[in-house]
């Protein structure tokens, strides 16, 4: 999913997507989509407004059907840049992503994914590659 992020940007993205995922993405400044469809629309809306979302991956962790990625997000708004650390958490369900999510808040996204929170260490950890990854 993320290979084809690096050569097609976000629309690559949606390729992985079950039809009635729901995303959270940090960069539609709290807006939340019900599908892939709607989510879809809003990128072809903000592209056409001249917004420019480019993301760098730097770290991955998974656990059962979850799926957290580190890195930085960049929006650019006309003149405005912002740039970003911030983490990714997908769900996948058959192959395919049901739920993302994206936030500075590696914690608050695990948690509202479902995950234990007992697992945030292991997976700052992982993504980070501290010694406790190793």
């Amino acid at each position: 999913m993320w290979a084809d992020y690096d050569r097609e940007g976000l629309p690559g993205i949606l390729r992985w997507a079950a039809e009635d995922a729901q995303w959270r993405p940090h960069s539609a400044e709290g807006r939340t989509f019900a599908r892939t469809a709607d989510y879809r629309e809003q990128l072809e809306a903000a592209s056409a407004e001249g917004v420019r979302v480019e993301s760098v991956r730097l770290g991955i962790w998974s656990h059962d059907d979850i799926v957290a990625v580190r890195g930085r997000l960049r929006v650019r708004r006309g003149g405005v840049i912002d740039d970003s650390r911030m983490y990714w958490v997908h769900r996948v369900r058959e192959g395919k992503v049901c739920w993302t999510a994206s936030s500075p808040d590696l914690p608050g996204l695990l948690a509202e994914a479902g995950l234990d929170r007992a697992l945030v260490d292991e997976a700052f950890a992982a993504m980070h590659g501290t010694p406790e990854a190793r």
